[in-house]
């Protein structure tokens, strides 16, 4: 994949989160620490419980595991890590069962899927298939990873409902994975937030199963447009138009759940067509996208709302599914005109006179 005119520096790759030294990467799940320190068969046992069982060996005679950690944690369908050793070490978990990215915060890792392999470090990740075996031969001792397992099943219904298509075969990825261009650095984006997110105690992902289905949809969805797969082609060229009923359908939905944060391939799925021959569709019909018709809807509820209801701003937006006050504000103005908090001293205006 070229690389893109807005890609980042390695360094970069996760602000705040990247860089040299244990210290600098302990704040990684920092609320998500699982063991520290070995020993190994500590180290393995979790590894396995949450990840995949495997062999880990440490490839010194003297291996120091005072360095060593693991923060993980398991959602819906994605479990996020964070992993290093302190001492140069090999993992063999064999063939995987999930999907898997492995993106480097430090040193390196030879990375092995089936009969191809590559390099993971800063800047340059991988992507591991189930049935292929895995092994990780050589990990450096100064490597660190941010680890993410996805269910199998989940990847591949999100990219059956973007294509509008089953899928005959397990997705076969490119192994490795080139971090530093810019469609890459927006899904790096989306993996920094999900981590925020889990690691924030008393946090939305806490308290919205939508919220956090839809964060793991967005990393699924990104992952399937950012890394080069054998059904790439299929997913970014459109087919032929949707017919005005699939339209219709999605139309439908949305007026009766218009609270949803519904993802485009959400509304593909129900209307049983690809993403890209859903908004084509839509363009053609509406002149707008599926997503941006959802959210003048969601607009349009919170705006009657603020007019005739008693509720805070703050309430109306969470009612209509804007969870992030200030894009809810910024949005309302410049579809009306006005924030929401005029709208709504309007209201109270009107009522007094």
């Amino acid at each position: 994949m070229a690389e893109g005119t807005g890609s980042l520096p390695p360094g970069e790759l996760l602000p705040g989160l990247a860089g040299g030294g244990s210290t600098s990467t302990d704040q990684v799940l920092a609320h998500r620490e699982i063991c520290r320190s070995g020993p190994l068969e500590l180290i393995r046992e979790n590894l396995g419980s949450f990840f995949y069982p495997s062999r880990i060996e440490t490839l010194s005679h003297r291996a120091d595991l005072s360095e060593s950690l693991l923060s993980a944690v398991r959602l819906e369908h994605v479990t996020l890590g964070y992993l290093r050793f302190g001492s140069e070490a090999m993992v063999d978990p064999g063939a995987l069962g999930a999907y898997h990215v492995n993106v480097p915060l430090s040193g390196h890792v030879v990375s092995e899927c089936g009969k191809r392999q590559t390099t993971a470090r800063v800047g340059h990740g991988a992507v591991f298939t189930p049935r292929e075996h895995t092994v990780l031969p050589r990990w450096s001792a100064d490597s660190s990873q941010v680890c993410i397992k996805i269910e199998k099943a989940a990847v591949e219904a999100e990219l059956e409902a973007l294509i509008g298509q089953p899928l005959a075969a397990d997705i076969r990825f490119d192994l490795a994975l080139d971090l530093t261009t810019a469609a890459a650095a927006s899904w790096l984006g989306v993996v920094r937030l999900l981590i925020e997110e889990v690691d924030r105690p008393g946090g939305l992902l806490e308290r919205s199963e939508n919220h956090r289905e839809y964060l793991e949809k967005l990393l699924i969805s990104g992952l399937l447009h950012v890394q080069n797969h054998d059904h790439l082609d299929a997913l970014l060229s459109p087919g032929p138009p949707a017919r005005p009923r699939t339209v219709k359908r999605v139309l439908d939905l949305i007026e009766a759940h218009p609270e949803v944060n519904h993802t485009l391939s959400d509304l593909a799925r129900h209307a049983g067509v690809g993403a890209r021959r859903l908004q084509i569709a839509f363009q053609d019909v509406l002149h707008c996208t599926p997503i941006g018709y959802l959210r003048k809807v969601k607009l349009d509820r919170a705006r009657q709302d603020l007019l005739t209801g008693e509720d805070t701003v703050m309430t109306v937006a969470h009612r209509w599914g804007f969870h992030h006050s200030g894009r809810f504000s910024t949005v309302y103005r410049q579809t009306y005109g006005e924030s929401p908090s005029e709208t709504a001293r309007h209201r109270r205006e009107h009522a007094t006179t």
